[in-house]
């Protein structure tokens, strides 16, 4: 006699238990207080508008004006573009590039004045060097290598100041960490935001020595990034979406690529004769690990405090205050120096 089972057990089987056990598991997620994914929305306004707009090659450029930023509708800061795409650096009264700062939101001085960044307080310091800070929003490390291919066509800085922090390992391999943040934290972060970044198209590495890749803003949302479904009402959809998102970061990678572009920088500063050195704004075990890497780079910690009310403009937001600049140009003077010998 032949094995039968009965429809109603089948739909048993394949529907109501996997229906009951989930939803059995999302309520002790959320006792346990796991919850949905919620996107913290940072909100950036200009005037006018459109000071950073999306670029072929780089993702993100300075568009050249005067700026008056608001960020979270609290914090207001005033910036100068100017028609190189760099930032005004005050003081500077010389037209040579003696010293270039290359780096993302923290080298750029995102959250204060120009005359209150780290780049304008070591041009006091430095009154017979033109300083230039080509630090810009959202870069890594991969952009400012293709920066310096560009710069060391044209002109022989004395130094090439680059400025690291640990996000720049998500950067430079694209990872499902930094795909979130551009597609979902970017997207949120102004109406606008769509329209501006049309053009842009973000560079990473996904292996060693390999070649300079491209994420276009217009990628299709699962090619750059998306939730899954169901992720931002229910705590277990979100769960295994973040499990598998910390599973394919791939850390080691990161530092072992960004350990390829380091080098390639220096090479090419060695090979123009100009001294190349690395300022580590925040200490990691990704950034030690890096630097073990980098066969004797010259370079720098700075230690900063990111969680400092004192040294940052939380709670509107974590980059440096006035004064948390004051302290990292504190502590890069003395290596500038040691570099210009």
């Amino acid at each position: 006699m032949a094995f039968r089972i009965k429809r109603k057990t089948l739909f048993r089987w394949f529907v109501i238990d996997p229906v009951i056990w989930f939803l059995v598991m999302e309520v002790l997620l959320r006792i346990l207080g796991f919850e949905p994914f919620y996107n913290t929305d940072y909100s950036i306004q200009a005037t006018p508008p459109n000071a950073f707009v999306g670029h072929p090659q780089l993702g993100i450029q300075l568009n050249p004006g005067n700026y008056r930023i608001t960020v979270n509708d609290s914090l207001t800061f005033t910036a100068q573009h100017l028609a190189n795409h760099t930032r005004l650096v005050p003081g500077r009264t010389r037209d040579s590039l003696d010293v270039l700062l290359l780096g993302c939101s923290f080298t750029y001085g995102f959250g204060v004045n120009d005359d209150q960044t780290f780049a304008a307080l070591l041009q006091q310091d430095f009154p017979g060097l033109g300083i230039q800070n080509a630090g810009v929003v959202g870069y890594g490390s991969v952009q400012a290598l293709l920066e310096l291919w560009e710069y060391l066509d044209t002109c022989r800085p004395k130094v090439v100041l680059l400025h690291f922090s640990s996000l720049h390992f998500m950067r430079n391999t694209m990872s499902p960490q930094y795909r979130s943040n551009l597609r979902i934290g970017y997207d949120r972060s102004s109406r606008h935001v769509d329209n501006l970044m049309q053009q842009a198209r973000f560079p990473y590495m996904s292996e060693c020595n390999g070649p300079v890749e491209y994420m276009s803003w217009t990628s299709p949302g699962a090619s750059m990034y998306a939730n899954w479904p169901g992720r931002e009402g229910l705590a277990l959809i979100n769960l295994f979406q973040t499990v598998y998102d910390r599973h394919a970061e791939n850390v080691d990678k990161q530092v072992k690529v960004t350990a390829c572009i380091l080098r390639d920088m220096q090479a090419l500063c060695r090979e123009k004769v100009v001294a190349f050195g690395v300022v580590c704004l925040d200490t990691t075990l990704e950034t030690i690990a890096l630097r073990k890497q980098l066969n004797g780079i010259p370079w720098v910690d700075i230690g900063f405090p990111f969680s400092s009310r004192q040294l940052t403009n939380l709670p509107y937001d974590s980059h440096p205050s006035a004064s948390g600049h004051q302290l990292i140009a504190r502590k890069v003077k003395p290596f500038l120096e040691t570099l210009l010998e």
